[in-house]
């Protein structure tokens, strides 16, 4: 064996050698240069698809993969779906149900990277579709929300809140729609029904082993419950103002009929924009609601039972919520003011919650005409709210430790774009103390003097926010700091001045001063408080009660509102209003600005008018008004001669003209 591994060897030494000479140095290096030719299919040019380099998928291989078993294939099938929806080189609407039962059933998938990915291709997938398109698959993504919502596994559930914020981010109006079937769902997620005989309802859970603690999850799901509500109120609000007969979809009326003497005029029967659906006129002798509720109005009769079931799930729950995270120890004072950030993010949530519920039962009794339904709240809950809510310790601020600081839900929402969640706590809780005190006001309307010492710290809080506003910044309580202003001063006026007089002129006196140095600061904000003072002088019960030198300053600036270059119709109307009960302070600051008005008119535009020159025949008529004893003929007739050099319009000088001889002939 050995000999013959020697005799192998010898062969191989004896084989002839090919050594060839060492290269010079700079040519011993390997030459990488290719000459190569671009391949080009002739049949694919003929296809514009191809021509821009794009990665081309298959819907059908694509919607597969993402059933496959490798966690990887699904994550890049999610990934190519979402580009090719981007490109806009898919037909979408061909395969729309396969692609959303397909992307939305990822949902529940164990990989939370997944679960995210299909976040973000049905954002994308939403966003590249009309709501009209969704609609008839908008079933099969809240079955599947609801399904995450109440999973087994905790992330799964987490994570179906970011779902929800997509949805919506981009249909809010389907989920609306759908918000009685994902209701439930919310109470899952925090409470359970109670297993004692005796007491119905449900309890709050307490969910041990989570990474986050029970106050911070509940919190993260009652914020959702409330965006939902929230978008719930915003859609019955578009409904009801898109309900009259003449208007479209925005709130502005279709081809408005205006009278001309010199056209025949021909007026339709039918309502102008809505020709396709019938008039609906169940609702013009709803009286009440209740066991004899005629047969027409069971939608009327179901959406109250439904508006009772939300409070009677909802209201124990959070009061509960809060009842944990209150401060429970006592100062020498009284109860504890101080509160921690969790539970001034908790009492945030839980007083929108509640105003909520509020203003679906307001948009609800407007429609039917009838009170039952805020009487029997009012009754239900109007104590337990003002034990628990409004304490020696009101209004309530934020520890030092934790002041300006965001709640736990403020980290997360600085990456989505609803920004009633993008407010970080201030130290002082205006939004938690004044939503309070709105609340107060809804659950004691009518009844203030039973909680007379309660409403007196309000009035007084009240007024110290408006004192201390700095009209350079912005802020958002201003909302529902105009809705409490509303109830106190106007709704239930008469009776805070018999309990409460000097605090409730105090707060009148600071909300017309703030008006007047612009502290409200944006448009809509101002237009509010100054269409809420015209109606509280508009009725003169409360106009004589109040008697304030605050109110005739107001009155006073009024009419320097037609100076400017733009004034809302509304407040055009509540002046002519305050024309026709001949409210003297007015008409008389109204006298003295009359040729500057004249100047100014052409220059000024109407906001919200249907039609240029409507909007301003709304200041025209102003004049007719104004006492025409009270007016120097020959002032009235200088005005009346330089008419033609102030309005270039002819149609405007024409009115003006007419409105004015006829204010003259009144005197004659």
């Amino acid at each position: 064996m050995g000999g013959s591994y020697k005799k192998k060897q010898r062969a191989e030494k004896a084989k002839v050698k090919l050594k060839g000479a060492k290269l010079p140095k700079g040519l011993n290096v390997t030459k990488t240069e290719f000459k190569i030719r671009k391949i080009t299919i002739k049949e694919q040019l003929k296809d514009l698809k191809y021509v821009d380099g794009q990665r081309q998928i298959n819907i059908k291989e694509t919607l597969n993969r993402l059933k496959h078993h490798g966690s990887n294939f699904r994550l890049e099938s999610l990934r190519k779906l979402r580009e090719a929806i981007v490109n806009n080189s898919l037909d979408i609407l061909g395969c729309l149900n396969e692609i959303i039962q397909s992307v939305v059933s990822m949902c529940l998938d164990a990989e939370r990277d997944i679960r995210r990915e299909s976040f973000k291709t049905l954002s994308i997938l939403l966003e590249s579709l009309k709501e009209v398109s969704i609609g008839p698959f908008f079933h099969i993504i809240s079955s599947y929300l609801r399904c995450a919502m109440t999973h087994i596994q905790p992330y799964i559930q987490e994570d179906s809140l970011l779902m929800l914020d997509v949805l919506l981010d981009h249909v809010p109006s389907l989920v609306a729609k759908h918000s009685h079937k994902i209701f439930q769902n919310f109470l899952e997620m925090i409470s359970r029904v109670r297993a004692d005989g005796g007491k119905a309802g449900r309890m709050l859970t307490v969910n041990i082993g989570k990474r986050q603690t029970n106050v911070k999850w509940r919190s993260k799901v009652l914020l959702r419950l409330q965006q939902m509500l929230s978008n719930l109120v915003s859609q019955r609000k578009e409904e009801k103002d898109s309900r009259g007969p003449f208007t479209i979809s925005g709130g502005k009326q279709k081809n408005p009929l205006i009278f001309n003497a010199n056209v025949p005029q021909y007026y339709g029967v039918k309502r102008s924009s809505q020709n396709d659906l019938p008039c609906d006129l169940s609702n013009i002798f709803q009286r009440t609601i209740g066991e004899n509720a005629m047969p027409g109005n069971l939608l009327i009769h179901e959406e109250c039972n439904q508006l009772k079931s939300y409070v009677d799930h909802l209201m124990p729950l959070l009061l509960e919520s809060w009842l944990e995270v209150r401060p429970q120890h006592t100062s020498g004072e009284g109860t504890e003011r101080s509160i921690n950030s969790d539970a001034a993010q908790a009492l945030k949530i839980v007083s929108e919650i509640i105003a909520d519920l509020w203003f679906l039962i307001d948009i609800h009794e407007e429609q039917t005409n009838n009170h039952a339904l805020s009487l029997w709240f009012q009754d239900q809950y109007k104590e337990i709210f003002a034990l628990n809510f409004v304490q020696t310790g009101f209004p309530y601020e934020l520890m030092d430790g934790d002041k300006e600081v965001n709640g736990p839900e403020n980290s997360v929402n600085k990456k989505r774009s609803r920004k009633s969640n993008l407010s970080p706590l201030t130290s002082y809780c205006y939004n938690q103390n004044i939503c309070v005190s709105y609340i107060m006001c809804r659950f004691f309307a009518g009844n203030l003097q039973i909680q007379a010492e309660k409403f007196s710290c309000i009035l007084k809080y009240l007024k110290g926010v408006i004192d201390s506003m700095d009209p350079k910044r912005e802020h958002d309580y201003l909302s529902i700091l105009l809705k409490a202003l509303r109830s106190l001063l106007f709704m239930n006026g008469l009776q805070m001045l018999q309990t409460h007089r000097k605090g409730t002129l105090l707060l009148l006196k600071s909300s017309v001063q703030s008006f007047l140095s612009h502290k409200f600061g944006d448009s809509i904000s101002s237009s509010t408080l100054l269409l809420l003072l015209c109606e509280i002088i508009q009725d003169s019960c409360l106009y004589k009660a109040y008697n304030c030198q605050e109110l005739k300053e107001f009155l006073e600036f009024l009419p320097h509102l037609l100076l400017k270059s733009s004034i809302s119709e509304s407040i055009l109307l509540s002046m002519i209003q305050l024309g026709k009960q001949q409210n003297e302070v007015f008409l008389s600051t109204l006298r003295q600005l009359f040729s500057d008005v004249v100047r100014n008119l052409e220059r000024i535009k109407v906001n919200g008018a249907l039609d240029v020159v409507e909007g301003k025949k709304h200041i025209i008529n102003l004049f007719y008004w104004q006492n025409p004893q009270s007016v120097r003929e020959e002032d009235l007739r200088e005005i009346t001669s330089n008419l033609n050099e102030c309005i270039t319009d002819e149609r405007l000088n024409d009115y003006c003209h007419y409105v004015l001889t006829l204010n003259f002939n009144r005197s004659i």
